[in-house]
């Protein structure tokens, strides 16, 4: 129901009765029969009822806005002529001379119905008819059913509602003026409006010799099943006009029973449709999951393969731009584990050694280290051989059932305590025809990897033998150009009364020789000259220029001339040697017996001492110009180097980087010589891991010098070498602990062996020549150094739970007053420092 508009007139119907067509239901079928029947009470006759009936379908059936849905409403009721004689309405019409009809149009106001009969001359038996085709509308509804036949005992269907097609009737033929001169024409309802719809009819007998019919001309599309709906309303119809003409109780009872009947089974329709849409409705929503299931299934695969797509683009990347070969391969093996869905993985690579010898190494992903460090390196057994001699790809389901499995002594299969593996793929890295390694994984469940998987890996594979040769022709050029610089660059003699130790450094990302160096040249009478330069550019012309400046510079430092004297005959070489580089240098001469230090500074950067009280101070009150100038006078400068002094000479590439200003750099530096300080060596390294920390931009010269208060007290040191087996630990322990002993210095054997343990076992697990172990006591202090030819430095890494590995360098960091490591060429030298206190 909606509410009624403010527009519509007067009706018969109840106020508010109004009922969308549009939305018509079980609900409205109810009630508006309800309504139907109160509109009538009280109507006194058939034809009061049927005029009610006009107005209120006319007034009380509205569209969705409220405006009324009829354009035209038509009532017929018709009663058998059999036995009626002369008490024949004379204002009704006789269809075929056997019915007596009469029509009841809604007035345009609904104020009242329209009666239309028949012509006066002819009222008993001329058919009805109108301008709107009555005619016409009769025999549709006759053909539905709705409306009796010719023939005194014509009887008419069940009660019932139909949708027609309206007829396009046209006036009925009007009789013969002529013949009929005084009577007037009946009035006639209104044509059907155009566009009209579809013509809504329901009817039937009303009792025996009656009948009904109602048409209604609907204006607007009517919804599905309209018909269903409007039975019950035209058993309601029948009920209010049987009630009308004061019919008797068993005639209102078999009504009422009909009428009961019919909303029962729209009932029990509505209700089978209702199921069916339910029906519908769970269907639709097994398909909606079906659909959701299917579009996260998608979305979830797209998600996965966006993954991977980013992955496969961040291991290009990484794996292009990585110029170190174990992170290269530690990368390499880690995305191309990930990407297997692997619940481990290694790879196995080649490298060349010092002595052109091939070794082979590996690194693990998805486990710990620690799972294979028991285990011998792989053989070319059958399953390994076709990936080690770059045959193709191996891919199983299930390799302890592959036929290649099992057949080698003396395992017969894998070791025992090795991780289980079923499903196995092995992919070879190659690169121009040559095998550099190779990739294994393994998971403990059958199946796992597809030809997906595969095709990822063999990605990955290509990728990595590209960055493995582009980091070996690094490795290969870098270890060039540190030979040849290493060959232009002197051994310190040892000279008595001081202890100095050098480092040289290329730039982080180079590949060429620099031009930086550093010398110390004894002099007569006691005396030892400390020289450190640098020469603009990088590549074999600044290394070539550098090495006849540190010619020349030993020449005339033999030559016994001072240093202002050595700088102006060195700016003279420069200028005619190398015209327009830029070249510095730092030059002093160290008087041992008088602790005289005299320094001349040729545009370097000054360089710092720190006296016997702990005092740090920059030796810069007399700087020149740079060499190359012509000859010219450098000033001279004069500092004491008193036993217990310490002298630091060093080049840009120290303190100067992109990110941090040079002042910043050389305050650091003044700050890092104020604090404490120890054995030499390892005050270096501390100070170039602050101070560089492998990222420096330029080449790295220093030259350290300490005088120390108790000459007689000499450094000594015990060194040996061993293979890198894990028989190098016990013995490294052993000869440890023994010259603790011979040093007296039994207290600190217990944790010195436990450092020992630690950086021997890392430094055999990843060398592939010999190692060095070194143990020095200077003054207050014992260092352990171990050098190995590998790359990868110890890291304070936190491990997991289940992990066993990374955990020894904590008791190092423990243990030892302080700690590093120390980058050289071909490998590494990690250290730890013990107090003797």
């Amino acid at each position: 129901m909606v509410p009624p508009s403010p527009s519509a007139a007067h009706s018969t119907a109840p106020r508010g009765a109004r009922f969308d067509v549009s939305a018509f239901d079980l609900a409205e079928a109810a009630t508006a029969g309800t309504h139907l029947r109160q509109a009538v009470v009280g109507a006194g006759s058939a034809h009061a009822a049927a005029r009610r009936l006009a107005d209120f379908f006319r007034t009380g059936l509205v569209d969705r806005h409220g405006h009324r849905a009829c354009a035209e409403v038509r009532v017929f009721l018709a009663r058998s002529t059999a036995g009626l004689g002369d008490r024949t309405d004379p204002d009704a019409s006789t269809d075929g001379g056997r019915l007596v009809v009469r029509e009841f149009t809604a007035g345009d106001d609904g104020s009242r119905a329209a009666e239309v009969d028949g012509p006066a001359a002819v009222r008993r038996s001329a058919p009805v008819a109108g301008p709107s085709g009555s005619s016409a509308l009769l025999r549709l509804l006759r053909g539905a059913g709705l409306w009796p036949a010719d023939g005194d005992d014509a009887l008419a269907g069940e009660i019932d509602a139909v949708l027609l097609d309206h007829p396009a009737g046209k006036p009925a033929e009007q009789p013969d003026q002529a013949s009929a001169p005084s009577v007037p024409s009946a009035p006639s309802a209104p044509s059907a409006p155009e566009g009209a719809g579809r013509l809504l009819a329901f009817g039937g007998p009303v009792r025996a010799g009656q009948w009904f019919a109602v048409t209604l001309l609907v204006d607007q599309e009517l919804p599905p099943g309209i018909t269903e709906f409007f039975r019950p309303v035209a058993h309601s119809a029948r009920l209010a006009l049987l009630s009308a003409d004061e019919p008797s109780a068993e005639a209102r009872l078999e009504a009422s029973g009909a009428l009961t009947a019919s909303m029962e089974a729209l009932v029990a329709w509505r209700a089978a449709q209702l199921q069916s849409a339910v029906e519908d409705l769970r269907s639709t929503s097994a398909r909606l999951r079906r659909s959701e299931d299917e579009l996260r299934r998608r979305e979830s695969e797209l998600r996965e393969e966006a993954a991977v797509v980013e992955l496969l683009q961040e291991v290009g990347s990484a794996l292009a731009a990585e110029l170190d070969l174990d992170a290269l391969v530690q990368h390499a093996s880690d995305a191309a584990t990930r990407l297997s869905g692997a619940a481990f993985g290694a790879f196995f690579y080649n490298v060349l050694g010092d002595t052109g010898e091939s070794y082979l190494l590996y690194v693990i992903s998805g486990v710990d280290r620690s799972e294979f460090d028991k285990f011998p390196m792989p053989r070319n057994t059958q399953v390994f051989e076709y990936t080690f001699r770059g045959l193709g790809v191996v891919r199983s389901d299930d390799i302890t059932t592959d036929p290649r499995y099992g057949h080698n002594a003396p395992h017969h299969g894998m070791p025992a305590g090795h991780l289980p593996v079923r499903s196995y793929l092995a992919v070879p890295v190659i690169s121009h025809g040559t095998v550099l390694g190779g990739f294994f994984f393994g998971h403990p469940e059958p199946g796992r990897f597809t030809e997906r998987h595969e095709r990822l890996v063999t990605g990955v594979a290509s990728q990595t033998a590209v960055a493995l040769q582009n980091a070996q022709t690094y490795r290969r050029e870098r270890e060039a150009a540190m030979e040849l610089q290493r060959r232009l660059l002197p051994r310190l003699p040892k000279v008595d009364g001081i202890v100095t130790t050098s480092r040289y450094l290329p730039a982080a990302r180079s590949r060429g020789a620099g031009g930086d160096w550093m010398d110390l040249i004894p002099l007569r009478d006691g005396e030892v000259a400390l020289v450190v330069g640098d020469v603009m550019g990088k590549g074999v012309r600044a290394a070539a220029i550098m090495g006849q400046i540190r010619t020349a510079c030993r020449a005339y430092a033999q030559l016994g001339l001072a240093p202002s004297e050595v700088l102006e005959q060195l700016s003279v070489i420069v200028d005619d040697i190398a015209p327009g580089c830029i070249t510095t240098c730092a030059y002093a001469v160290l008087d041992r017996h008088r602790a005289r230090l005299r320094l001349a500074v040729a545009g370097h950067l000054p360089p710092v001492l720190r006296d016997e009280q702990g005092g740090v101070r920059f030796l810069d009150e007399e700087i020149g110009p740079p060499l190359g100038v012509g000859r010219r006078a450098y000033p001279e400068q004069e500092a004491h180097l008193a036993p217990g002094a310490r002298l630091l000479l060093y080049t840009d590439g120290l303190v100067e980087r992109r990110s941090r200003p040079i002042d910043e750099g050389l305050h650091q530096l003044r700050k890092l010589l104020a604090g404490p300080v120890g054995e030499i060596e390892a005050d270096c390294d501390s100070w170039l891991d602050a101070l560089a920390g492998g990222q420096h931009d330029d080449d790295i010269a220093m030259l350290y010098v300490y005088r120390p208060e108790d000459s007689a007290r000499r450094t000594l040191a015990v060194t040996r070498e061993y293979p890198p087996v894990s028989g190098a630990v016990p013995d490294a322990r052993d000869l440890v602990s023994r010259t603790l002993r011979a040093w007296g210095l039994a207290h600190l054997a217990n944790d010195l062996m436990l450092v020992t343990d630690e950086i021997v076992a890392n430094a055999v697990r990843h060398a592939r020549t010999p190692l060095r172990v070194e143990l020095r006591r200077s003054a207050d202090r014992v260092v352990l150094e171990v050098t190995d030819s590998s790359t990868r430095q110890p890291r304070l890494i936190v491990s997991r739970p289940e992990e066993f590995g990374h955990r020894g360098i904590f008791l190092v960091d423990a243990i030892a007053t302080r700690w590093g490591t120390r980058m050289i060429d071909g490998g590494k030298v990690v250290w730890a420092e013990v107090s003797t206190s």
